[in-house]
This record gives C-alpha cells, sequence and structure tokens, in this order.
C-alpha cells in the first residue's frame, strides 16, 4: 500500500512539474512574442518617421493612434504628440471634407481622394493632398498623405532643367557645325581663323558637358562624398597653379595666402577642388586689371574658411540672390565669350551642401566680389545654417 502511495506521488510530482515546465516555456515564448513585436514596432515606427509621405493610423472610429512627423506637418498640426493614444481625427485637422471622407467610408473599404488642406501655417499656397484610407487589420485604418504640389515642383524643375541644357548645348553645337560648313567655301587664308573659332565652341560644347556630369553627380543621392585626409597647402597650390597662366594673360595678380603651418583638412578631395577651381576660374574671367586673392584661414573651432577675392566689376544688387541657379549669367554675352557655362556657382553650392559647408557672397558694383566657403572639421557635422 505504501508502495502504491509512493508511485502515485511520484507520478503526481512529475505530472505537475511537467505541467509547470510547459506553463514556463509558453509563458518566456510569449514573453519573447511580444519583445519581438515590439522591436518590430519600433522599426518600423523608425522607418516612418523618415517617410516623405504622412502616415496616419487610425481607429475604427476615427480616433488618431499614430501619426509620423510628415503627417503632422501636411496636416498642420502643431502641439500634438505623434502617439496620441486615442485622440479624435479633429484635433490634427479642421479640414471638414477630410474628416468626413474617414467617418463616413466603411472600415473595409478604400478611398482615395484629393484635397487642398486648410492649414494654419499659409493661407496662400494651400497643400494638395492625395489622402489614401485603407483598412489595416481588424480594427485599424491606415491613411496615407501625399503632397501632390511638391512632386509638381519637381517635375517643373526638371523639365525646366532639361530644356535650359538642351538650349545651352544647341548654341555651341549650332555654331560649331556652321562654322565647320563654311571652310570649303572661304579663302585659305580665312580658314585658320574659323578653325580657331570652331575649337573655342567645341570647347566650350566640352565645359558644358562637363559641368552637366558634375552637376549631376553632385545632386544623385546616391553619389556619396568620401572625406580623407586632404593636404590643404598642396591643394590650394595645386588649383591655383593651374590658373596662373590664365591669370598672368590678362595681366592680373593671382595671390594664395595660407596659414603660417596649415594643418590636412578632411573633405572629399574632388568636391574641393573642384569648388574651389570654379570660384577662382570665376574671379580670373570677369576681373579685367588688377587681382585675386585667395585667402585661406583655419579657425580655432575646427572649421577651414575660404575667400576668394577680386578687384572685377562686381555684381548688381537685383541680381546677387539669384548667381547660384543653373545657367544664370549676369552678363550673358561675356559669360558665353568665356566658355562659361552658367552651372559653375551651382555646382559650388551643391557640392558644399554634401560636404556640409556653406558659402556666402559680399559684391560691390565697381569694386568687386568676395565669396566666402566656410568647411565643418568633420563632414559629418554641416556647420549651422548651411546653405
Amino acid at each position: 500500500m505504501v508502495q502504491i502511495l509512493s508511485l502515485a506521488l511520484g507520478a503526481s510530482t512529475l505530472l505537475l512539474g511537467a505541467l509547470w515546465w510547459r506553463e514556463r516555456s509558453l509563458r518566456l515564448k510569449a514573453i519573447a512574442g511580444t519583445e519581438l513585436l515590439t522591436q518590430k514596432r519600433e522599426a518600423m515606427r523608425r522607418s516612418l518617421e523618415h517617410l516623405a509621405e504622412g502616415v496616419v493610423l487610425l481607429g475604427l472610429e476615427g480616433e488618431v493612434l499614430y501619426a509620423n512627423p510628415a503627417a503632422m506637418h501636411l496636416l498642420g498640426t502643431k502641439d500634438l504628440p505623434s502617439t496620441p493614444g486615442r485622440l479624435p481625427l479633429e484635433r490634427y485637422t479642421h479640414h471638414r471634407p477630410l474628416i468626413d471622407m474617414v467617418m463616413k467610408t466603411p472600415p473595409a473599404n478604400t478611398m482615395r481622394r484629393v484635397f487642398e488642406i486648410e492649414t494654419e501655417k499659409d493661407s496662400q499656397h494651400l497643400p494638395m493632398l492625395e489622402v489614401t484610407l485603407a483598412p489595416a487589420g481588424a480594427e485599424r485604418r491606415l491613411m496615407v498623405l501625399q503632397e501632390l504640389r511638391a512632386e509638381e515642383a519637381v517635375e517643373r524643375k526638371r523639365k525646366d532643367f532639361v530644356a535650359n541644357a538642351s538650349h545651352e548645348l544647341k548654341t555651341p553645337t549650332a555654331a560649331l557645325v556652321g562654322l565647320l560648313g563654311l571652310i570649303e567655301v572661304v579663302p585659305e587664308e580665312k580658314r585658320g581663323d574659323l578653325l580657331e573659332r570652331a575649337k573655342h565652341n567645341a570647347e566650350g560644347l566640352s565645359n558644358m558637358i562637363d559641368d552637366l556630369l558634375a552637376l549631376t553627380r553632385a545632386e544623385s543621392p546616391e553619389w556619396i562624398p568620401d572625406p580623407q585626409g586632404l593636404s590643404l597647402s598642396a591643394a590650394v597650390t595645386e588649383v591655383t597653379d593651374a590658373l596662373k597662366e590664365r591669370a598672368e594673360k590678362k595681366g592680373l595678380r593671382l595671390e594664395v595666402q595660407l596659414p603660417a603651418e596649415p594643418k590636412d583638412i578632411y573633405a572629399d578631395a574632388f568636391a574641393f577642388r573642384t569648388v574651389l577651381h570654379n570660384l577662382v576660374l570665376n574671379a580670373v574671367v570677369y576681373t579685367m586689371e588688377g587681382q585675386v586673392l585667395v585667402e585661406v584661414k583655419q579657425l580655432e573651432n575646427g572649421c577651414t574658411e575660404i575667400r576668394v577675392k577680386d578687384t572685377g566689376p562686381g555684381i548688381d544688387a537685383e541680381i546677387l540672390p539669384r548667381i547660384f541657379e543653373r545657367f544664370f549669367r549676369g552678363d550673358v554675352v561675356h559669360s558665353r565669350a568665356s566658355g562659361g557655362t552658367g552651372l559653375g556657382l551651382a555646382l559650388v553650392r551643391h557640392l558644399l551642401r554634401r560636404m556640409g559647408g556653406r558659402i556666402s557672397v559680399q559684391s560691390t558694383p565697381g569694386v568687386g566680389t568676395e565669396f566666402m566657403v566656410e568647411l565643418p572639421e568633420t563632414p559629418r557635422q554641416p556647420l549651422a545654417g548651411a546653405n
């Protein structure tokens, strides 16, 4: 009898142990599942925060469960949390047609409409949003907001760029074809002059293509600057030495002032040399007499400051804000005659943005122009107000 009771007690203990172990395993699995789900939700939230499109997660009654920063911006929402709990949609937007769309669309249906959303930010330029509402699970709905006017503006700029590029390329190409066509019909003594003019137009065409390729590269998100240790003295000297002959042919003094003990900088070599070359070349091209001064300083905060000063004609105040636009030329005739493409300063601005730097300009008509470039010690930390 005692033996039977002992066996029964042992079996019960084993059963209880097995049940406890199973319950413990299930509990640990549930905890791991909850942690994994939390990690996935956090990863999803971080991804949504970087989207240009607005994303709003709604409950079945239209309450806001989550809104990413882009949605808050597009709706003009201020001082509300991105994960509010269950605030009504009316707290995020006062635009009645959008609210009605959410409240009147059955939870299982998908709806897409376009609205001009009224916000407090700018009553003169209302954002046009394409709003898509779709089911997202048993008790959730997803609202996606996409600004249409921003896409229109990008497409318009792209078309303008293609049109401008086509026009700018057509001019030297047509001149080149025309000049070469005349060679066979003009007297032999004039052919040398035609060939020289054809060469000049061919060089202008080559410069335009080079600048277009460089600008496309600078604007492409696929191009990533490659910062590396760069000898400041050697880089500046290399660029200025290449342009000294051109300056001397015009009777200009091209002077360089470097720190007494220049330190190496951390920058993309291609971008740095391109920025400096374009600024110095512009100064040489537009200065008829006097000098071009390249002044380099290394500041106590680690920044590198480069000033390119000339004694040229200066830039009128009316056109000064436009000089960084693509294909903009203040003096079209002089720019084309000198081989200018109208892309140099646009390229400089884009490269400096990618390098985390900034550029400013001061100019007095009849006195000269000064461009100032500032480069941060570390390209990963752009300067405040970098343009």
